[in-house]
């Protein structure tokens, strides 16, 4: 109709110009008569061919898709088990690596206590024999049957009253294990203990009143599993499970420590493996899995199942000896510390079996799930190809029945209309679509001022038109880039300014005392953006007391910045305005006061400041939530003990200080945790145990710029071209003695 209404429109003089979809709809009206006539005798012979060719080709394709995304769903499901398995693997590795931590500073510190007893004064404990009861977490003393037995002597009694110093460290330590079953000890080989003991949701260590008169009247320290394996090992070790005096199964993790003598017990962490399956596989599970943890003789350390080959009572590495158990296998590879996937059969059905080792303990962790559980998806996504090849099966059969009947009305004389009109029409068209494509080249090559002179009636007019208010846009658009990218130029050189002042609050000259002998001391703040959150700071209170300090704000850039320069300025100010240098405790009291005011942001810094009496070598210093620093005695560095306290500018409360005196040669290193979390491309840390195997590996006539290079050395070869993600902040002090 509208072929014929535009045809009586000419033909009446009026010229009618039609749009681009009117000149198609035009010469599809025209051409649709002759096409259908040409193609309808050629296609009816071939649509019943093509029918059954295309038939038989959609069931091939149906089973190649459901063999295909089926046999794909599988390997996923099979990789993501893997993958989990692998992360649960890493963090109960993380887990027994913190453990392990702990009760070799609780060793460390045990051995401090016996050859230094001029340092601490007697402290006796309650005696678990003469208690009437126990509370979790209360630290206290248990002489064995054979100590009590035999008696005990003015200089045994002497030395069991220093050890009790211990609760000083068992106490606090306790405190990171609340939610767990916990004992942690140390067991003199003379016979006397100290212990603390954590049963959250309990009022009494003990189950029963005859579980405690069963412990006090046979428990023998020295006959225990944990105690023969500490006396064996040089580093931390962990037990096998077994039956504790609590009646539950446990694991511990032990080491010896010493006194001057040499080995004199035993110091060690234990945990109930029912509170450490719940706490580190379930709480990071969640699901119906079965999983199980087995040490390096195939014995099962965490039971997913109270009986069967699940238990802790298992030696699976028997499996080896029963035909058609590739659990054997799966075993052997486990306690090889291999990791894999494999498919293992058990209680007469078929499993998958993923594991990865635990590397700090030699152990290895399996999750064994179902095979119909890893086939569900598997079938749902056959079963869904399924259902889309038939339905596309069923659309293409209806395709060729109307196909049958258009066929039919085709006329062949249509063909040759359809060549001439097609030709002539679309010549007409493409001409204007040619003369606008000219122009928006021109307009692409940067000439925003060319105008497109298009007139033919229709949307390509329109397109020209529109192509015209464009340039006048982009012109506009790229003047406003010119003047953003100005701004941006500018904003860069301001930050790189701040930079500058930045460094220029710190002590930045080196050497920064050179008229003193009595010490050494170098700094250096490399920040991960241009302007950072940690600061150092070093002064002489007076003449024969020099302070120093080192930080970190909470956050990165401009904000931890400005809280950086507030926070310098208040420490550095109260320090100064002390009576004393010595109450680094009120010092750091005040200080907190003054940053918790008017703190919106709620933003905070780690501080550690200590005071070094430069004619006594007394080093007095005070924590507040910040990395523990390390002391070199005679070349060889250890953690600074300190009472850890929150971090400054959150909430007001007290804090507290240590000492410790310092020999000439001695050497204090400082660092913020941009030190130890400095990670490589896969995202391991550095950690503080690598930053102490560093600093003893140095050469000990180092001076403090050496360290600090050294230090800067092996942090690069970690990172690897890593980008670095947090300020990297030492200080390192030598102390020479002798005055100035």
């Amino acid at each position: 109709m509208a072929v014929i209404l535009v045809q009586m429109l000419k033909f009446g003089g009026i010229n009618v110009k039609l749009s681009i979809r009117g000149r198609v709809l035009r010469l599809a009206f025209s051409g649709i008569l002759a096409a259908l006539l040409a193609v309808g005798l050629a296609a009816f012979w071939g649509l019943q061919g093509a029918r059954e060719t295309m038939e038989g080709q959609v069931s091939e394709v149906g089973s190649y898709l459901t063999d295909k995304v089926g046999g794909y769903a599988e390997q996923h499901a099979i990789e993501r088990l893997r993958q989990v398995t692998e992360a649960k693997a890493r963090h109960l590795d993380r887990e027994l690596s913190g453990v392990a931590d702990d009760v070799e500073y609780l060793s460390r510190f045990m051995s401090h206590i016996l050859q230094h007893p001029e340092e601490y004064k007697p402290r006796s404990l309650t005696r678990a024999e003469q208690a009437a009861d126990i509370a979790p977490g209360t630290p206290y003393s248990f002489y064995s049957p054979r100590l009590r037995q035999q008696g005990i002597d003015e200089s045994l009694q002497a030395e069991i009253y220093l050890a009790g110093n211990i609760a000083d460290t068992l106490v606090p330590m306790s405190g990171f294990f609340d939610d767990y079953r916990t004992s942690l000890y140390v067991a003199s080989g003379k016979g006397y203990f100290f212990c603390v003991d954590t049963a959250p949701g309990e009022k009494s260590i003990f189950p029963s009143e005859a579980k405690r008169e069963e412990f006090i009247s046979g428990y023998e320290p020295r006959e225990r599993p944990w105690y023969k394996l500490g006396q064996e090992v040089k580093e931390p070790a962990f037990t096998e499970a077994y039956p504790g005096a609590d009646g539950h199964l446990n694991v511990d993790c032990v080491m010896p420590y010493y006194d001057s003598n040499g080995f004199a017990g035993v110091a060690g962490i234990g945990y109930a493996v029912e509170d450490m399956y719940r706490a580190v596989v379930n709480e990071i599970l969640g699901t119906s899995e079965t999983i199980l943890v087995l040490d390096g003789k195939g014995k099962v350390i965490f039971p997913s199942q109270k009986e069967g080959v699940m238990s802790a009572a298992s030696d699976l590495t028997k499996l080896s000896q029963q035909e058609g158990q590739n659990l054997a296998e799966a075993v052997r590879a486990m306690t090889a510390g291999e990791s894999g996937t494999m498919s293992v059969a058990w209680n007469d059905d078929e499993y998958y079996l993923t594991f990865a080792p635990i590397k700090s303990v030699g152990w290895s962790l399996g999750i064994l799930v179902d095979k119909d559980e890893v086939m569900i998806p598997v079938e749902e996504v056959s079963s869904a190809v399924s259902g889309e090849m038939s339905s596309f099966r069923q659309e293409i059969e209806q395709d060729f029945v109307g196909s049958y009947l258009r066929a039919g009305l085709l006329l062949l004389p249509a063909a040759l209309l359809i060549f001439y009109a097609s030709g002539h029409m679309a010549a007409r068209m493409v001409r204007p679509i040619r003369r606008l494509a000219a122009g928006v080249r021109e307009i692409s090559a940067g000439n925003f001022d060319h105008k497109l002179d298009i007139r033919t009636g229709d949307e390509i007019e329109e397109l020209a038109a529109a192509f015209n208010d464009m340039t006048g846009t982009l012109r506009d658009y790229m003047g406003r880039l010119e003047r953003t990218a100005a701004e941006q130029e500018r904003a860069r050189t301001e930050l790189e300014v701040a930079a500058r002042i930045q460094e220029d609050m710190l002590p930045n000259a080196f050497p920064a005392f050179p008229e003193r002998t009595d010490f050494d001391i170098y700094a250096s703040m490399d920040a991960a953006r241009n302007v950072g959150g940690d600061f150092y700071d070093f002064y002489l209170w007076d003449a024969s007391h020099l302070v120093m300090v080192i930080a970190d704000v909470s956050g990165k850039g401009v904000p931890a910045a400005l809280f950086m320069a507030k926070s310098q300025s208040v420490l550095k100010n109260t320090m100064l305005a002390a009576r004393t240098p010595d109450n680094l405790a009120e010092v750091m009291e005040e200080a907190n006061v003054q940053l918790c005011r008017n703190n919106e942001a709620a933003m905070f810094v780690t501080v550690f400041m200590g005071v070094l009496d430069l004619t006594t070598g007394d080093f007095i210093y005070a924590d507040g939530g910040h990395c523990p620093p390390l002391l070199s005695r005679g070349g060889q560095y250890d953690f600074l003990p300190m009472e850890k306290h929150c971090v400054l500018g959150l909430m007001e409360m007290p804090y507290g200080q240590d000492k410790v005196n310092l020999s000439p040669g001695d050497t204090l290193f400082l660092y913020t945790d941009g030190v130890s979390e400095a990670m490589d491309e896969a995202e391991a840390l550095f950690t503080e145990a690598r930053i102490k195997e560093t600093l003893n590996r140095l050469s000990p006539e180092d001076g403090p710029e050496e360290i600090i290079r050294g230090m800067k050395a092996a942090l690069q070869q970690h990172v690897q071209g890593a980008e670095q993600s947090d300020d990297i902040t030492m200080l390192v002090l030598r102390y020479n003695g002798n005055g100035k």
